[in-house]
């Protein structure tokens, strides 16, 4: 039985779906948002100048993803208007910086205030819940299709929140490749996850879970950590999205992991995984662990917590 196999016809045709939805959507609220004569495009190269993220044409095109040429014209016509103004690059001789005019800044500064109220009241038609789906599937779509090394800026660790959980258990089936590989993982995260939920009755202060988060409350990584008995904690279900890998993520999650044993009294922290796995090998030998092979568990990652004595 096959279970959620990728149709690359029907993903093509969703993603093409959603396209014709947003753009109707963007466009009705550029028309009664930005009350103004400007195309949407202009609004975006204006904003970005208001908001000191472009200093030159250059800056805008790559930010933008604009041709050089159409883009040249659109700043000429702002300075006809009064909008920018252009002047020598006395670091480098074949570019322009643009400054925007005060008159531009207000124009920029009234789009805005337009702009937060009719999203404040788009949003205001929609429950807490339903608020939190959008802006959380937002930022999914923003960092998936983001190229890849781009920034999305810093990440930050966390307490769980409602459906943070269920999330977990559903990234670790997708993070696989094979269906079979996809159930067993789904099945052994959803096991890891009612027995963390039931301890959290009774051990709370000995057991710990970590989100990690970029901005635009994109999640893209967890931890959860559990007691293996009362002198050895264990990490669990923790992985980094991919696209956010290579950015020191998978040490911040271990080292929160291995501070919190060692204030909740463990003498170590362990790690098992039935499979090599070389991210995660390579992640527990920089963050101190020693393996060892276990016939029925596998590799099992191990770290001493260095005790401290008073006299």
């Amino acid at each position: 039985m096959q279970m959620g196999c990728s149709d690359p016809i029907r993903a093509v045709e969703a993603v093409r779906r959603f396209n014709r939805f947003y753009a109707r959507h963007a466009g009705a609220l550029h028309e009664r948002l930005h009350k103004s004569h400007f195309s949407l495009t202009e609004v975006r190269i204006l904003h970005e100048l208001a908001h000191d993220r472009a200093h030159t044409a250059a800056d805008l095109s790559r930010n933008l993803g604009l041709d050089t040429g159409y883009l040249s014209r659109l700043i000429t016509n702002f300075q006809k208007l009064g909008l920018v103004i252009r002047t020598k690059n006395e670091a480098d001789g074949r570019a322009h910086l643009l400054m925007m005019t005060e008159d531009a800044r207000a124009k920029v500064d009234e789009m805005d205030l337009h702009i937060s109220t009719e999203t404040a009241n788009l949003l205001g038609r929609l429950s807490p819940g339903e608020v939190d789906q959008l802006t959380i599937g937002m930022a999914d779509i923003e960092r998936i299709l983001s190229p890849a090394g781009s920034s999305l800026g810093d990440a930050r660790l966390r307490s769980p929140r409602c459906g943070d959980f269920g999330w977990m258990v559903e990234r670790h089936a997708h993070l696989q490749t094979s269906e079979r590989a996809k159930l067993v993982n789904e099945a052994h995260a959803a096991s890891v996850i009612a027995r963390f939920l039931a301890a959290m009755q009774t051990n709370t202060p000995r057991i710990a879970c970590w989100v990690a988060e970029q901005e635009g409350e994109a999640r893209v990584g967890a931890a959860l950590l559990t007691a293996d008995s009362d002198s050895q904690a264990r990490i669990e279900l923790l992985f980094v999205e991919p696209s956010a890998r290579r950015r020191g993520l998978g040490a911040q999650l271990v080292a929160a992991c291995t501070n919190f044993a060692h204030g909740a009294g463990y003498d170590n922290v362990i790690c098992r995984m039935n499979m090599a796995h070389e991210d995660l090998c390579g992640l527990f030998m920089r963050t101190g662990f020693t393996p060892s092979q276990d016939e029925s568990t596998g590799v099992t990652w191990r770290r001493e917590l260095r005790k401290v004595y008073a006299d």
